[in-house]
């Protein structure tokens, strides 16, 4: 596993928002194996491309902040954040 810390975070925010698996991969325009990689962390969502991202934040109605867990990406957003 890649990163747990990651998968549960996604996981945790698709099922607070009511959604199944299938329901967040058609509302974000991921594939549905590629969302079941990310939430058992077979694939670390950190290097996921920022367009899967904020897909991912728009369907689920989250930051980007939310998802990413990666210190240097956060510290790095903050700061653009600060801008």
């Amino acid at each position: 596993m890649v990163a747990t810390e990651n998968a549960s975070s996604l996981q945790r925010l698709r099922k607070e928002a009511g959604l199944s698996q299938s329901q967040l991969a058609k509302a974000a325009g991921v594939k549905l194996q590629v969302l079941q990689q990310y939430e058992r962390g077979v694939r670390d969502i950190n290097g996921a491309k920022l367009l899967t991202l904020l897909k991912l934040c728009n369907a689920l109605e989250c930051e980007l902040v939310d998802i990413i867990t990666d210190e240097d990406t956060l510290e790095q957003l903050a700061e653009y954040a600060d801008r």
